[in-house]
C-alpha cells in the first residue's frame, strides 16, 4: 500500500484522442513512481528507464506532470538531492544524474573530474524550484538553506568558475571533454555555448529574483532582475540575425555564430520564455516550424512551445503525437509526464501562482474538456472548459481560492452564476488579446464564468 496520496487526477474530453492519452500517460507516469522504499526517498524515474535513476534536465520537465498527478512530495525530495550535490569539488557542478541509492550514476560518472553534465541543468533546477513554490506554495523552496545554498552557489561561484571569457554565459571547451556542456543538445560537445544556456540562465536569474525578494532581500532581487535583462537584451540582439530573420542556435568555438537550425539551442529558448510578449516570438515559432524536433525528448516540449506561441491547433496536434501507441520510445518517462503536464497546463490551462488559480480555454470551440481532483496549494480543485467561452471551477481545497478566469480575444460581456460582472483586457505572452475576470471561490464552492465575444 502506498504511503503517499497520488495519482488521483480525472480528465474528460470531448475529443476521444485526448481521453485515450490521458488514460496511457497516467498509468505510464504512475509505473514509474517509487515510494520512498529506496534510500534515496521518494522519487520517480526521470532518465533513461534501465538506469533507475532521475536526472536534471528529466525531473525538471516532469514536474509540472508530476504535480499533477500529486508528486510534488517526490519532486522536492528529488530537487532537493539535486541541490544538496553541488560542491567545490565538482567546480560547483551537481550530479547530473541520481540513482535510487542517491548515489551519482555510474553510467555519467567516474569521479568528481569525470562526469557528464550539462551547464543548463544546474540553472533549471532553479526555475523548477521556483514553479514548485508557485504551485503548491511550500515556503521551504524560500528558506531552506539547502536550497538557497545551491541558488547562490549556481549564480555566483558556478558562473564565476566556467565564464572564463567573461560575457556572463558559461561556455564549453574541448579540453572540458563531456563535464560542462554548454547545451542540452548531446549529439555535439563541439559547441561554445548555445541558446538554452542562455535561456535556463535566463530563467534562473529570474526565479532567484523572485525568491530572494520573498526572502526579504530586496537589493539582492533587483540586481538579479538586471542580470537577467542584461542576458535578454543579449539575446535579443546579438543572437538575432535581422538580415535572415532568425535566431542563432549556437556559437562555434571560434567565436562564430553556428549557421545551422540548433535544435535545443533553438527551440527551448521558446519554451524557457526569453522572448514572453516579444515580436521576435513569431520568428522563433516560424523556425520551430520549419525544423520540427525528431527524438521523444524534444517532441514532448513541443506541446507546451506551440501553445506558448499562441499556436493551439499545432498545440493539440504535437499532444496527440505524444499520446499516439505507434510513437517510437514512447514509453521514456518523460513523455507521460510531459503529457500530463501539458494537458493541465495547456488544454486546460491551469497555472497557480501565490494564492491565485489561472485558467485559459486551450480546446477549439465547440469541445469540452474537464479535469478533477487536480491538486493545488493542500487540496484540489475542478476546472470545465466549454469552448472559448464557458468555464466552470470547483474549489476543493480547504481556503478561499482567488480565481482568474482569462478568455481569448476582447469579450463584450461577462457573466459570473448568470450575472454580469466586470471585467478586464490585456494581452497573453504571445501578445494576443485576452480578457480576464478574477473572482473568490469559497472551500466546496462552484462558479461558472460566460464570457460573451463581439460579433464578427
Amino acid at each position: 500500500m502506498k504511503k503517499y496520496k497520488y495519482g488521483n487526477l480525472e480528465f474528460s474530453c470531448s475529443l476521444s484522442e485526448l481521453n485515450r492519452g490521458f488514460s496511457w500517460a497516467k498509468e505510464q507516469a504512475l509505473a514509474y513512481v517509487h515510494d520512498g522504499e529506496d534510500p534515496v526517498g521518494l522519487w520517480y524515474e526521470a532518465a533513461l528507464p534501465a538506469r533507475d535513476a532521475f536526472c536534471m534536465r528529466d525531473t525538471a520537465h516532469h514536474a509540472q506532470g508530476a504535480a499533477a498527478l500529486g508528486l510534488s512530495a517526490h519532486t522536492k525530495n528529488m530537487l532537493y538531492r539535486f541541490a544538496e550535490s553541488i560542491s567545490e569539488e565538482k567546480d560547483w557542478c551537481g550530479w547530473w544524474e541520481i540513482t535510487k541509492a542517491g548515489e551519482p550514476c555510474p553510467d555519467d560518472y567516474d569521479s568528481d573530474g569525470d562526469f557528464w553534465y550539462n551547464f543548463p541543468g544546474s540553472f533549471e533546477v532553479i526555475a523548477a524550484c521556483w514553479q514548485e513554490y508557485l504551485r503548491t506554495g511550500d515556503r521551504d523552496f524560500i528558506t531552506d538553506p539547502v536550497f538557497s545554498r545551491y541558488y547562490e552557489l549556481t549564480c555566483t561561484r558556478l558562473v564565476e568558475h566556467w565564464d572564463k571569457d567573461g560575457d556572463g554565459l558559461l561556455e564549453h571547451y574541448p579540453e572540458y571533454g563531456r563535464r560542462g556542456l554548454a547545451s542540452y543538445n548531446e549529439g555535439d560537445t563541439a559547441i561554445l555555448t548555445a541558446g538554452d544556456m542562455l535561456a535556463s540562465q535566463w530563467a534562473a536569474y529570474g526565479a532567484y529574483s523572485e525568491i530572494l525578494e520573498r526572502q526579504g532581500k530586496e537589493a539582492k532581487a533587483a540586481a538579479y532582475r538586471q542580470k537577467q535583462e542584461v542576458l535578454k537584451q543579449k539575446y535579443l540582439t546579438e543572437w538575432y540575425d535581422e538580415k535572415e530573420g532568425r535566431f542563432y542556435g549556437a556559437v562555434l568555438q571560434d567565436g562564430s555564430f553556428y549557421q545551422g537550425y540548433y535544435k535545443e539551442g533553438n527551440f527551448l529558448p521558446i519554451y524557457f520564455g526569453i522572448l514572453d510578449g516579444e515580436g521576435l516570438l513569431e520568428k522563433a515559432y516560424e523556425q520551430l516550424v520549419k525544423n520540427p524536433p525528431e527524438n521523444v525528448e524534444g517532441m514532448s516540449y513541443m506541446p507546451q512551445i506551440f501553445y506558448a506561441c499562441g499556436d493551439e491547433k499545432r498545440g493539440l496536434e504535437a499532444l496527440k503525437k505524444l499520446g499516439d501507441p505507434n510513437l517510437p520510445r514512447r514509453e521514456y518517462p518523460e513523455v507521460s509526464f510531459a503529457y500530463i503536464g501539458a494537458l493541465a497546463g495547456c488544454v486546460m490551462g491551469i497555472e497557480a501562482a501565490e494564492g491565485t488559480i489561472v485558467t485559459k480555454s486551450g480546446i477549439p470551440e465547440g469541445e469540452t474538456a474537464e479535469i478533477r481532483k487536480l491538486p493545488v496549494f493542500g487540496g484540489t480543485i475542478c476546472v470545465k472548459q466549454e469552448g472559448k467561452t464557458g468555464s466552470v471551477f470547483r474549489n476543493e481545497t480547504g481556503s478561499t481560492q482567488i480565481w482568474k478566469a482569462v478568455f481569448e480575444g476582447e469579450c463584450k460581456e461577462m457573466y459570473l452564476d448568470g450575472r454580469k460582472a466586470a471585467f478586464e483586457n490585456g494581452r497573453d505572452s504571445a501578445g494576443k488579446p485576452i480578457s480576464f475576470l478574477f473572482t473568490e471561490v469559497m472551500p466546496m464552492q462552484e462558479i461558472k464564468i460566460q464570457a460573451v465575444r463581439w460579433e464578427k
